[in-house]
């Protein structure tokens, strides 16, 4: 494979029913550069105390120089534990977690707890690389999240991308309100995060909006 960029965008917000931005993303503003590269998007529990120093705390982590998924995923847990048993108010806290790595050989490795999503487009087919760890019947009940499990089932996986393909990562604010077809028409026209997350805006979201678009170009 011949060399490649990375181009992306990254787009954060509080939505309008919310007091707070719970969710936290890496990188956190738009940019591009050559592999290896990493990212991150993590949701604090809605309506749990201190959610977004939960999802704070992971992004944080995340920044390590390190690209084992599974070590900084499981450091981000323990570091969301330790906070709780240093701050009892804080008990409760929590956050999902959806992370990626890119080699270069444009292999995406993918470590994913909760429910925030890993999109990719590839060769005009909208492909859902991660899976909703929800409790079947309850949509907002997670059966895992880092800072609530000692011990967390990582869903790892690789995925092989190609030049052109584009990669989504976005937190339950975001699907929730754009249906699959509707994201894979944008990411097909070569939308931003910035973009997708000011659409969602305008239809008065539940939830806090969040979403980093990949190219690989």
């Amino acid at each position: 494979m011949r060399k490649f960029k990375l181009v992306w965008s990254s787009r954060s917000e509080c939505g309008p029913n919310r007091k707070k931005n719970e969710d936290s993303i890496y990188p956190s503003r738009s940019g591009s550069d050559s592999p290896p590269f990493k990212a991150a998007v993590c949701d604090g529990l809605g309506g749990h105390v201190s959610g977004d120093i939960a999802s704070t705390i992971a992004v944080k982590t995340f920044q390590d120089n390190d690209d084992n998924l599974n070590k900084l995923i499981n450091n981000a847990n323990e570091k969301i534990l330790k906070f709780q048993d240093d701050n009892p108010e804080s008990l409760g806290m929590g956050t999902t977690m959806t992370a990626i790595t890119i080699n270069e050989d444009a292999l995406m490795k993918i470590g994913h707890v909760g429910d925030s999503r890993c999109y990719v487009l590839s060769e005009r087919n909208l492909v859902k690389v991660t899976e909703d760890q929800n409790v079947p019947g309850y949509q907002n009940v997670l059966k895992q999240a880092l800072g609530s499990n000692e011990k967390l089932n990582i869903h790892e996986m690789d995925f092989q991308l190609q030049i052109g393909d584009v990669i989504l990562l976005c937190s339950d604010g975001l699907y929730n309100e754009l249906g699959e077809e509707y994201i894979k028409k944008k990411m097909q026209d070569g939308t931003s995060a910035e973009s997708l997350v000011s659409e969602v805006l305008l239809l008065n979201p539940k939830d806090n909006v969040s979403a980093i678009v990949i190219n690989l170009t």
